[in-house]
């Protein structure tokens, strides 16, 4: 029961506030945003307008599966702070009206949580509730099948009730699928039409849409950003739109709710887009992935749709299997992995990203060249053996990509990747066409011997014959390097160690996209070797930087004291 004049979200808030040990970082940040919400003068909390939304919540949704099927959906607490929040923080728009301050959410729970009715009770008060005129309301999801996790549940909702049904048409797809509901009415004598459209991969119906509501259900299995983006776009004109993205993580580097995530921890970090709620349960960093206090502190239905005897038995198979250990991490304890297949984890890598790899002018640095044709990427790999300032070996690596720029905005979104920004950056160069201009690449081999002190080039074979023909006549010393396991495996281990004690870095983010796609094989003897085949997304940057250290891996000596006295006078002889 959702009673007159209480605010919920204060409840929860000073829950968390009690008892800061049990609640992750990111849901203390989440709450520290609200407290700071309260002092402010040009937003305000209308707990009459919160509860009203989870009022007709919990009159209106009911379970429809396990063993609370046909009951009131009653929430959680954590529940009526997420409603409370995206429904009660209200300002003043530029035309003096009354609006939601909220344009978009980010809601990610592991699974069994709640999770779809949390969506379909937001879809409902969207479409039944909050009283808006034609209403046009959308479920997506990574496939029309997939949408249908959430648009069964609302289809349901519907039927349990006169009220909602009596105005409403369900239309049925195939095999019983839900495709859209329609519900008609008359408001001030006039007709109206609220319609509700489960989306297939025909994105362009899109353009010319004015969606009021936007459910994207599971957004880590959403590989294209084109939905996502053109959606976003078509709310822009709407007082009070709701872009309700709700999922639990996911694998793979590239994913939609990747980005997504990524952009809504800068918002609870910085709490610089009014217009975005960002709930988060995840393990604080350090995390024993084993600890069942970790579990109890992200799985926030604990003890009510999630028990701890179903995570030990997931916990058990997990222990066995780095696929189901995959799996146990991002669905129960809604970590973002690369799975099983994937050589690197987010955590592994992202620290060697740095802002600025420092005065490289003059210092010696070798090659790693792995050249493409059309689609995959090229990469020039500079490898710099050099020393942090108490003499330990410190690997700096800086890279160029070369794409071709046919169809440019086609392959930005197909690899979630912008390479456009990264081109202005200075991180890739575009070569007109739909292939690679190796006069090109050659011209940025050039550019390097000019500025650095270039010792060698390594090179995979494949289709370098020419480039690399012309580089030897340059006076290059170049020595071809195969991908295969008995050759790349010293570099791959090398590389791992390197990464794990924070001895390498770049200033390229594509150096880090290219390490989370790697999947490694390993052949009869168990060496490794890089597997484009197997890597569903781009390795080349990746493949490029082993090429080229498979002699750099040579050169990572620390200095001793003794020679670094010497080093020093030298520089200063």
């Amino acid at each position: 029961m959702i009673e007159r004049g209480i605010n919920y979200a204060d409840i929860f808030a000073k829950k968390v506030r009690r008892s800061p040990s049990k609640f992750p970082t990111t849901i203390k940040q989440m709450v520290d945003r609200y407290y700071k919400w309260k002092k402010r003068k040009d937003i305000w909390f209308d707990v009459d307008r919160a509860n009203e939304m989870m009022d007709w919540v919990e009159t209106f949704v009911r379970h429809t599966k396990g063993n609370l099927a046909g009951q009131p959906f009653i929430l959680e607490d954590w529940e009526k702070f997420a409603y409370s929040w995206i429904y009660g923080w209200v300002h003043k728009n530029e035309a003096g009206k009354v609006v939601r301050v909220t344009r978009e959410c980010y809601i990610q729970i592991p699974k069994k949580n709640g999770k779809t009715l949390v969506a379909v009770g937001a879809l409902g008060y969207a479409m039944y509730g909050e009283g808006v005129l034609s209403a046009d309301c959308y479920c997506c999801a990574s496939d029309f099948n997939q949408a249908q996790y959430a648009a069964k549940p609302f289809a349901a909702t519907i039927l349990n009730h006169d009220a909602l049904m009596n105005s409403s048409t369900i239309y049925k797809g195939p095999k019983g699928t839900v495709s859209s509901v329609t519900y008609d009415y008359i408001h001030n004598d006039l007709a109206y039409q609220n319609q509700f459209i489960v989306m297939s991969k025909n994105i362009q119906s899109i353009e010319g849409s004015n969606p009021h509501f936007v459910l994207n259900d599971e957004l880590h299995a959403q590989e294209n950003m084109e939905q996502y983006d053109n959606f976003k776009s078509a709310q822009i004109s709407r007082d009070e739109p709701i872009m309700f993205n709700i999922s639990t993580a996911g694998k793979g580097s590239s994913s939609v709710g990747m980005r997504v995530y990524r952009e809504a921890k800068e918002v609870l970090k910085n709490d610089d887009n009014d217009s975005n709620f960002v709930m988060i349960y995840e393990p604080n960093k350090g995390y024993d992935w084993a600890d069942r206090k970790v579990w109890s502190m992200v799985n926030p239905n604990i003890g009510v749709s999630v028990t701890m005897s179903a995570l030990e038995t997931e916990f058990i198979t997990a222990s066995r299997s780095a696929h189901k250990k995959a799996e146990f991490l991002s669905k129960h304890l809604n970590v973002f992995v690369n799975g099983a297949t994937n050589f690197f984890e987010q955590d592994q890598v992202e620290h060697i990203l740095v802002e600025n790899l420092g005065d490289l002018i003059g210092e010696p640095c070798y090659l790693g060249l792995d050249l493409s044709k059309t689609t995959d990427l090229t990469c020039v790999s500079l490898n710099f053996p050099t020393h942090d300032e108490e003499g330990k070996a410190l690997l700096k690596v800086k890279q160029m990509y070369f794409i071709p720029n046919a169809d440019i905005e086609a392959r930005e979104k197909e690899d979630n990747v912008p390479y456009t920004e990264l081109v202005e950056r200075g991180f890739v160069q575009f070569c007109d066409g739909k292939m690679i201009d190796q006069d090109q690449v050659l011209d940025y081999i050039v550019e390097c011997m000019d500025l650095y002190d270039v010792q060698q080039l390594n090179y995979d074979p494949a289709m370098s014959q020419k480039l690399i023909e012309k580089c030897e006549n340059l006076g290059i010393e170049c020595i071809v390097v195969n991908q295969y396991p008995n050759v790349m495996n010293a570099m791959i281990d090398d590389a791992e160690l390197l990464i794990y004690e924070g001895r390498l870095i770049t200033d390229n983010p594509l150096f880090i996209y290219c390490a989370l796609n790697l999947v490694v094989v390993t052949n009869i003897n168990g060496m490794k070797g890089p597997s484009k085949r197997q890597s569903k997304k781009k390795i080349d940057g990746f493949v490029a930087f082993l090429v080229a250290h498979k002699e750099t891996m040579m050169l990572m000596d620390d200095i001793k004291e003794d020679g670094m006295d010497e080093l020093i006078s030298e520089i200063y002889r």
